[in-house]
Parts: structure tokens; sequence; C-alpha cells
């Protein structure tokens, strides 16, 4: 009876802070309420994660894979992929503890290196959206190659990309209904706007998610059945939205993925190459009839008039740029209409010049050429992502909340899974997709066995 007055005694205090907490916690989201259901919806997502962080904390790491679809804004500035985002990087930062984490170094110190160079407009042009601008590109860049990791090494890039190319075929789905639709009320096949989600931004999630599941790493342990609808699924959807930049960064991506054999069977998917064919025509048809066309308000003719006056901004500035996000400003204003630029060499040009442009094209290239050289079996993925993104950013935004972060998660995500199986092979355990040796030798006859690498130089050993 004296033990149970104790222990009563000691959870009495807990359970009244706990109390107090959600009365606080209840009372300050119905205030938020009042002045903006949104900002109180976000503080209560916010919440909740904290409190499921308690239990698990890579669950939310995972949540800003999915979260990369959700573009709506909070107060303006930012979109709620966002405020996930930054906060599964503080999560992943206490998570890392440095085990392992040297291996991405080499992409950390080339974000670190375009960050830096984009660091010269911050003094020339100081107002407010520069700066925060600059830190949001923190989170965007090295805060996802950081989240991306966590989610690899903690064995939890499966959940996190199954859950994304779940909710991404659901969309591919409406898209394909909505233009279905349209189609027959009114006999032709129109641009699909989902919401917030414009065609080129569905285009290019749904591109993504198609090359992702194209892909298909072992160790996300999808079946091809799946996989393969999922990609059809996504591809259709990507047409069926008339987004043309999305189309062309799928191609490029699952045609860098088909160069190289699958681990699971040894060979190569060469049939891409030419259902590629019909893909490229409609792409290249529709863009001269655009241009062709009167119509000078159509997005090619106006792509065209924003590269030109893209270009004159830059020579206004064209070592360190006007600043980030100039478009949100009133720098040019009866000069130039207010527009993001929809290029991302235009685009970095116009906010940090020819010096960040060198930045930025050195952060690729070091990403690029680490995650190609990477074991197949885990960079490959990685590559083709990057590659699609950056093919997309030719035509559209980069710069585009959730798009600008999903390519270096996935980055980080390759270089934790790797860094999970490696520590698994140092202490001689099984890996999570390896089968055993016979039905190995049964289902895949000419597998070919992921090669182990070094983890510092990433050579064959």
């Amino acid at each position: 009876m004296e033990r149970a007055r104790v222990r009563a005694g000691g959870v009495t205090p807990v359970v009244v802070a706990v109390a107090t907490l959600a009365v606080v916690v209840g009372v300050s989201l119905g205030v938020l309420s009042v002045n903006s259901s949104l900002i109180a919806l976000v503080v209560g997502v916010v919440v909740l994660l904290a409190g499921v962080m308690v239990r698990d904390p890579t669950i939310v790491p995972v949540l800003a894979v999915p979260a990369t679809l959700v573009l709506t804004r909070v107060g303006g500035a930012l979109s709620i992929s966002d405020v996930v985002l930054a906060l599964a990087s503080v999560v992943s930062l206490l998570m890392l503890r440095g085990r392992g984490a040297v291996v991405l170094m080499p992409l950390v110190w080339a974000g670190i290196f375009y960050l830096a160079t984009a660091i010269p407009t911050q003094l020339v042009n100081p107002y407010t959206a520069n700066i925060t601008e600059w830190v949001h590109e923190v989170f965007l860049i090295l805060g996802s190659l950081i989240v991306g990791f966590v989610i690899g090494r903690e064995n939890r890039a499966r959940m996190a990309l199954t859950i994304y190319l779940l909710a991404c075929s659901g969309i591919g789905i409406a898209v394909i209904y909505v233009s279905l639709t349209t189609f027959a009320q009114t006999g032709e096949f129109a641009p699909v706007f989902l919401g917030d989600l414009n065609k080129n931004t569905t285009g290019g999630m749904l591109a993504i998610a198609a090359v992702i599941a194209f892909a298909r790493p072992i160790w996300l342990r999808w079946s091809p059945g799946w996989s393969w609808a999922a990609v059809i699924v996504c591809s259709l959807g990507v047409v069926a939205a008339q987004s043309r930049q999305g189309l062309i960064g799928a191609i490029v991506g699952i045609l860098i993925v088909s160069i190289r054999a699958r681990p699971q069977t040894g060979r190569r998917v060469r049939i891409v190459w030419l259902a590629a064919i019909p893909g490229i025509v409609w792409v290249l048809s529709a863009l001269t009839a655009q241009l062709q066309s009167d119509n000078q308000f159509n997005s090619a003719h106006q792509r065209v008039d924003w590269y030109t006056q893209s270009v004159q901004i830059w020579l206004t500035s064209p070592v360190f740029g006007v600043g980030m996000r100039w478009w949100y400003t009133d720098r040019f204003a009866g000069q130039y209409q207010a527009f993001q630029p929809p290029n991302a060499e235009l685009e970095v040009l116009t906010t940090v010049g020819v010096f960040g442009l060198i930045g930025f094209f050195v952060m690729f290239a070091v990403a690029g050429w680490y995650l190609w050289k990477m074991d197949p079996v885990y960079g490959t993925v990685g590559f083709a992502v990057v590659a699609t993104r950056f093919t997309q950013a030719q035509f559209d935004l980069y710069w585009v909340a959730g798009q600008a972060s999903l390519l270096w998660i996935v980055a980080g995500i390759c270089y934790g899974a790797k860094a999970m199986d490696d520590a698994r092979r140092a202490r001689g355990e099984p890996l999570s997709w390896e089968l055993p040796p016979d039905r190995r030798k049964r289902r895949f006859p000419r597998s070919v066995a992921p090669r182990s690498r070094s983890v510092r130089s990433g050579t064959a050993v």
C-alpha cells in the first residue's frame, strides 16, 4: 500500500504537467483559429508531430518526403512542406550524431559551396526577402540531404518513398480522371489544374515518382507489378496534365536508369527507348505549334519574353545578381512585370549572378559525379532523380518549395541506405533485401551481386 502511494505521488506531477500542457495548447489553437485557421492547422500538425516524435523520431523525417507535395502557403513566405522540412532537419541533426555521415560530406560541401557563392548578393542587395530565401535554400539543400541520409540509415527509405509513390499515384489518377472528364464535356484535352497544383508542378512531382518507380532500387523491396503500375499511372498523369517539361524530365531520368543493368536481373530495360519517341514527338510538335501561333500569350511566347527580360535584369548586376526573390519586391516595377524566371540558369543568374551560377553548377556537378560513381545499387536512382529535376528546370522554375528539396532528399537516402548496408556487412549481418542464395539463384539466375565499396573513396574493395 505504501509503495502504491509513492508511485501515485510520482505520477501525479507528470499527469498535471501533461494536462496543463494540453490545456495551454488547446487554448492557443483556439485563439489562433480565430485569426487564421491555416496557421492553427499548421501549429496543430507541428504539435502532433512533436508528440509522435517522442514515440518514434524517424516519423518526422519520413513525413518530410510526402510533405513535399503540400505547397499550401503559410503566411505567404513559406509552404507547409517548408515547415515540415525545417522540423525534420532539426530532428535529423539530433539523430545524426556523426554515425557514418562522412560519406555524405562531398554533397554537403558542394551545397555549402553554392550557398557561400550566394552570400555576396546578400551584401550588395540588403533586403528581407533576400536573406529569407538564402536561409530557405539552406534547408532545401543541406537540410534535405541530412533528412534523406537519416531516412536511409534508419531503414525508413521503403516507408518514406512508398508513401510518396502512393500519394503521387493518387494525384496521377485524379489528373487522368479530370482530363478525361473535360474531354468528354468539351471534346478537347486541356491542361489540368488541381487546386494549388498547376500542370507543371503536377508534372514535376509525377515525373520524379515515375523515375523512382522505374528504377525500383532493390533495397526498397518493391514488387515489379506494383512498380510498373506506378510508372504507368504517373507517366499518364504527366501527359494528361500536359506538362511538357515534366515529360522531358521523366524521359531523361528513365533513360538514365535503363543504361545500367538492374541488380535484380542483370538486364537492361531497352523498350523504354522506343516508348520515349512518341513523348519527344509530342513535345516538339506542341512547342512548334505554339511558337507559330499568333497568340502571343501562350506559354511558349511568354517564356521567350521572360527569357529576354531575365537577361536584361541580370545585366543590371551581372557578377552578384540583383538578389533572391527580387520578383517579390517592387525593384523593377514599371519596367517589367513580376515573374520568376522559368529557367534554372537564368533564375540563378538574376538572383546571385555569375558568381552564384558557378557555385550552382559545381553543386550539381559534384552531386552527379559522386552519385554516378557510387555503387549502382544505390547511386543510380539518386543520379536519375537529380538529372530529372535539373532537366525540368531548364524549362520551368527551379526554386520551388518541395520540388527543390526532393531531389536532395533522395540523394541523401541513397547514401543513408548504403551506410546502413555497409554497417550490416561489417557486422556480418544479412541485408534486409537479400534473398537466401538458393532462392536468389532460382528467381534471378543472372543476378549481379552489389559490390562492397570503401566508405571514404567509394572505390571497390
